[in-house]
């Protein structure tokens, strides 16, 4: 009745899963990445004005759309915050600015029922169908599908990864190149800083030494080859940024400039770097 993890599932038939961060809380937007071949999305409620009630909606627009639904909750350490995400359906959460072990403790305390966890009860909750009848089937499906998503994205992270990839409830982390790159000093740098590379590279071999899932990829150019070169990184689940709006406008800018006596305005000037040849 209650289905498996739809990630974990591709990843144990080497299929790559293909996600997005969506902010808006557009239920037709979440429709468009569903019908354009994505496979989860991560609903975020860290930096967005989404709320435990739209939030739920949402996770019901990425049902019906295809698409698995993650919440990245607002604190790994806020129980509530954890347990409405996975009450309105959400398959798992993305766990924010991970500084110990005992953040993805006291997320798994949340997230999981007695005995593995501390979860109170309620079947009138959307992910138990509203059905006291398959409660129980409902609690031991949670326990076991249910994946808690580390975020590594700050230096505390990165000295740890060795514990957080050997925690039993990690199996995949994210490395939140972003965060990371500006806690050490490398403003908007991303990957391109050598501290986070190198940190990057810690992150993938810790991972790959405790067959945990890496998600990551080219957020920001998701080119062929840069997706390419992820892979063989050790990148498994990819989490990529396309800006649709501002290719468009390139395109068109780029297709009828010199050919017609119509033009187009001036290109504003791009928010996101032109691919480079990758630093890995």
């Amino acid at each position: 009745m209650f289905e498996r993890n739809r990630v974990l599932r591709m990843l144990e038939t080497k299929q790559l899963p293909l996600g997005i961060q969506c902010f808006t809380g557009n239920p037709a937007l979440i429709e468009v990445i569903g019908s354009t071949g994505f496979d989860f999305i991560m609903l975020d409620a860290e930096h967005s004005g989404s709320n435990p009630r739209n939030i739920e909606d949402l996770v019901r627009t990425s049902v019906l759309a295809g698409l698995a639904a993650y919440v990245r909750v607002p604190d790994p350490r806020v129980p509530t915050d954890i347990r409405r995400a996975l009450e309105a359906g959400a398959e798992g959460v993305f766990l924010p600015e991970i500084h110990s072990v005992a953040d993805i403790d006291a997320a798994a305390e949340a997230a999981f029922f007695p005995p593995k966890g501390d979860r109170g009860i309620c079947p009138s909750v959307r992910a138990a169908d509203y059905n006291f009848a398959t409660f129980v089937e409902y609690t031991e499906s949670n326990n076991r599908e249910v994946q808690l998503v580390p975020m590594i994205e700050n230096p505390d992270g990165v000295a740890i990864i060795d514990d957080i990839c050997a925690h039993p409830d990690v199996h995949m982390v994210i490395f939140g190149q972003g965060d990371l790159a500006f806690s050490l000093g490398e403003g908007t740098a991303m990957v391109g800083g050598q501290k986070t590379s190198d940190a990057y590279r810690r992150v993938l071999a810790s991972a790959k030494q405790h067959g945990v899932a890496v998600v990551g990829g080219p957020v920001l150019t998701p080119t062929a080859a840069d997706c390419r070169q992820a892979l063989e990184d050790g990148v498994t689940v990819f989490c990529l940024g396309l800006d649709w709006c501002e290719d468009t406008v390139n395109a068109l800018a780029d297709g009828v400039a010199g050919s017609t006596e119509w033009s187009r305005p001036p290109v504003p000037a791009s928010g996101f770097p032109a691919p480079s040849p990758t630093t890995r």
